[in-house]
Formats: C-alpha cells, structure tokens, sequence
C-alpha cells in the first residue's frame, strides 16, 4: 500500500515538472528563431557497389 501511494506520488511530482517547464517555455516572450551556424557537408558520391555501376548505367 504504502509502495503504491509513493509511487503515485513519484509520479504526481514528475507530471507537474513536466508542466511547470511546458508552461514557462510557451509563455516566454522570446520565442524568435535563433540562427545556429552550422557546416553543410559535401555530398558523398554515389555507392561503388558492382551492381550500382551497371544499374546507372542502363539507366543512361
């Protein structure tokens, strides 16, 4: 009994963190986007497989 009721209570405290941050986050003001600067890669070349090679090139 006493196993079940912390339990519950665990989880009663878990649930409203959960909303305490969801509330605080959705009613902030700043909700602007902010640009991260981030590196394209460049694009890898097509697979070298056997099969790809001949595949690609009936295609042609």
């Amino acid at each position: 009994m006493i196993h079940t009721l912390l339990n519950s209570l665990v989880a009663i405290l878990i649930a409203s963190a959960f909303l305490a941050t969801a509330i605080s986050v959705l009613s902030s003001e700043d909700r602007s986007l902010r640009k991260v600067p981030a590196r394209v890669r460049p694009q890898r070349r097509p697979s070298t497989e056997i099969g790809a090679f001949s595949r690609t090139r009936q295609l042609l």
